[in-house]
């Protein structure tokens, strides 16, 4: 893990968004919270699916936009959030009642976590994503946080 913190990764395709995800969830500690960031399209549910790979997760993964949040069991259990309709209250996070869904081990996901109260102060790695301008790369960045 620590050849992958605090530079920025290039991939090139959705394959190598997924397969650098997969093998982040090999080197996480136990009970880690990921604020993922970036724009719309930048690939922060394909990095989740990767994840759950990692994670030996077979059930498929999908964006929760609709349902906030989704919990998916293998090793670890996953728990993808989307905070993106949320408004960043604690009343609003809380009424998700995420703490009763996490039990060790566990990945919690938060995609839009500006959207999510406290995300700064209990997610212990960001990871960001920026569309590499005129192409379709992305670059990662993952920061050790806590």
């Amino acid at each position: 893990m620590d050849g992958l913190i605090n530079r920025k990764i290039i991939c090139k395709s959705i394959d190598d968004t997924f397969n650098l995800a997969s093998e982040v969830a090999k080197c996480l500690p136990v009970d880690s919270s990921l604020a993922l960031i970036g724009d719309l399209g930048s690939g922060k549910t394909t990095f989740v699916k990767g994840l759950a790979c990692g994670f030996g997760i077979a059930q498929v993964v999908n964006s929760p936009s609709f349902n906030i949040f989704n919990i998916y069991h293998g090793e670890v259990t996953l728990l993808h959030v989307d905070a993106y309709r949320l408004d960043g209250t604690k009343s609003a996070t809380d009424g998700l009642m995420i703490d009763d869904f996490l039990i060790s081990p566990y990945c919690l996901a938060v995609e839009w976590p500006e959207n999510f109260y406290n995300s700064d102060k209990i997610c212990n790695f960001k990871i960001s994503f920026e569309i590499v301008e005129g192409s379709s790369s992305r670059e990662i960045c993952i920061v050790h946080s806590n």
